[in-house]
């Protein structure tokens, strides 16, 4: 057992270094003997967990590692997340969804909604979706330029966005909220707030957003803002995210 225990010990001090790490950067980290952690490591890459780097000798989570969290991540996220819709729904009262990219633009794919109208797969272009600021929540301006290259910005509600600035501030300023509020940009008169989930790695893998009509939620911001973000980040940590 006490081997066991070292060995996961070094799994997840390799796993919180994202370049990787060589023996002697793991065992520091750890505050272990250089030589145990270099035997467990050996170990770990035999077995087909970690990968090294022949240039620089570092050793990382190999992609047979990543490809099964990712997997795993992907199957708590089908559970977890209508439980984590359902809080919202009696929390505020209207719509719940989680929405994921697919190409150029964002699709439900699951969804609380009282109303019985579904949404799940139908696509709406990202600029303008009710969740597009939050799926594109960590993106530089150059990331942004990248992923509108050849959009164009048709305005299918009076509040959309006119091209990629305007959109970056208004992303700017739902990071420094916590949450962002879409009013009238997907559709005249829908109202939403939105924020993003994020799994073990720190990718953001969906998003978690409010949809209803402006009139009755734009007075409701705030308290629902501070709803789904609280939601958001509590299925992130169910995703193994740890800030």
């Amino acid at each position: 057992m006490k081997s066991l225990s070292r060995g996961l010990d070094v799994l997840l001090g390799v796993a919180g270094l994202e370049q990787g790490a060589t023996s002697t950067e793991v065992a520091e980290r750890l505050g272990r003997n250089r030589v145990q952690v270099a035997r467990s490591l050996h170990s770990l890459e035999a077995a087909g967990l970690l990968d090294r780097d022949a240039r620089t000798r570092a050793y990382g989570l190999s992609w047979r590692l990543r490809t099964r969290a990712v997997l795993a991540a992907r199957a708590r996220l089908m559970v977890e997340g209508p439980r984590i819709l359902r809080e919202v729904v009696e929390a505020t009262g209207v719509s719940a969804f989680l929405a994921e990219v697919r190409g150029d633009g964002a699709v439900a794919i699951l969804e609380d909604v009282p109303s019985g109208l579904s949404w799940v797969g139908r696509s709406y272009p990202l600029y303008c979706d009710d969740a597009g600021q939050a799926l594109l929540w960590d993106c530089t301006r150059e990331e942004l330029e990248t992923v509108f290259a050849g959009t164009e910005f048709i305005a299918h509600g009076p509040q959309a966005p006119a091209g990629v600035a305007e959109f970056e501030a208004r992303l700017i300023a739902a990071r420094r909220r916590g949450y962002s509020v879409v009013d009238g940009e997907s559709q005249p008169g829908v109202f939403a707030v939105a924020a993003p989930v994020k799994d073990f790695s720190g990718q953001i893998v969906c998003a978690l957003h409010t949809e209803g009509p402006s009139e009755r939620l734009a007075p409701l911001a705030e308290r629902h803002g501070g709803i789904i973000s609280e939601q958001a980040e509590r299925l992130s940590a169910l995703l193994g995210w740890r800030p």
